[in-house]
């Protein structure tokens, strides 16, 4: 499954071939304090390995969630993955927003959309434009009613990249990811929408 936007290709993962540059993400302790803080992938065999885990999951799910390899189109090689995964059934979520109806009943999955760079990459606007490549194709494609966000306050890199594409803090969250503390934002399909056209317009 590929896309394409303006300046990047998103893909499948090809672990082996990947791997090399993955690590410039996943061997990189700035990327894995937001990732898991005080770890590093320290071989290309390990990058190879966590990107066959993600080929693994995709091909386990049947809701189409997945992690895309991130191309830079200019230069032919990868920067970074933009994924959907499903969260555990978070009750603070769901005390604000019920998912609406969906062909074959009422949606009762949470679905994070996320992103990883590597460092050279950041503040260039491509997490965002990945993110508004794949929010697309959650909201239309697979018919999901709500994509959530989490990340570390202190992320300010994912902060502005969540906002730019429509999402709204909805607080902190200890329900996933090991009971961190985490910003939980939400993204609505009518958000999002706004936030396209107004980045259209811009």
């Amino acid at each position: 499954m590929q896309f394409e936007t303006e300046r990047l290709r998103l893909r499948d993962w090809y672990p082996t071939e990947d791997a090399r540059h993955a690590m410039d993400i996943y061997g990189d302790a700035r990327v894995m304090n937001w990732i898991e803080p005080g770890t590093k992938d320290a071989s290309i065999r390990q990058v190879q390995g966590r990107l066959q885990r993600y080929v693994d999951r995709a091909k386990r799910t049947t809701d189409g969630t997945r992690s895309w390899a991130v191309v830079q189109k200019d230069i032919g090689r990868v920067i970074g993955t933009v994924m959907l995964n499903e969260l555990p059934d978070i009750e603070d979520v769901r005390q604000q927003h019920t998912p609406e109806p969906i062909e074959g009943g009422m949606s009762t999955k949470y679905i994070e959309i996320g992103w990883h760079f590597r460092p050279s990459s950041w503040g260039f606007g491509y997490a965002t434009e990945a993110a508004f490549c794949i929010a697309q194709h959650g909201f239309s494609a697979l018919g999901f009613s709500l994509l959530l966000g989490v990340t570390q306050p202190e992320n300010r890199h994912s902060i502005t990249a969540m906002e730019q594409l429509g999402m709204r803090y909805s607080g902190m969250t200890t329900r996933c990811y090991g009971g961190k503390a985490l910003q939980l934002y939400l993204l609505t399909e009518k958000d999002f929408q706004l936030a396209k056209e107004k980045c259209l317009e811009g």
